[in-house]
């Protein structure tokens, strides 16, 4: 299972992550006005949280790549058929 860290005090409370997150693992929290994981077991690990969070306040631990290796697979394939 990856672990989800959200720093505080790097959060700037945009809420992107919470909008971004195909797995719905975040929330806002009311009172702070910051990001707060709620669902972390289900995590995909895609990383667009990551991505697009501007402040970079999100740590994802216990990330295997293998996971993401499909979509590299898929541009690969791709750009071979192109060159």
């Amino acid at each position: 299972m990856v672990e989800i860290v959200v720093d505080e005090d790097a959060c700037v409370g945009c809420g992107s992550c919470v909008d971004d997150c195909p797995s719905d693992v975040y929330q806002m929290n009311e009172e702070k006005w910051k990001s707060e994981v709620i669902n972390a077991d289900d995590c995909m690990a895609c990383l667009s949280c990551h991505e697009i969070c501007p402040s970079q306040a999100m740590e994802h631990r216990d990330i295997h790549v293998a996971k993401r290796l499909y979509i590299d697979r898929k541009v690969s394939d791709v750009l071979n058929k192109i060159i």
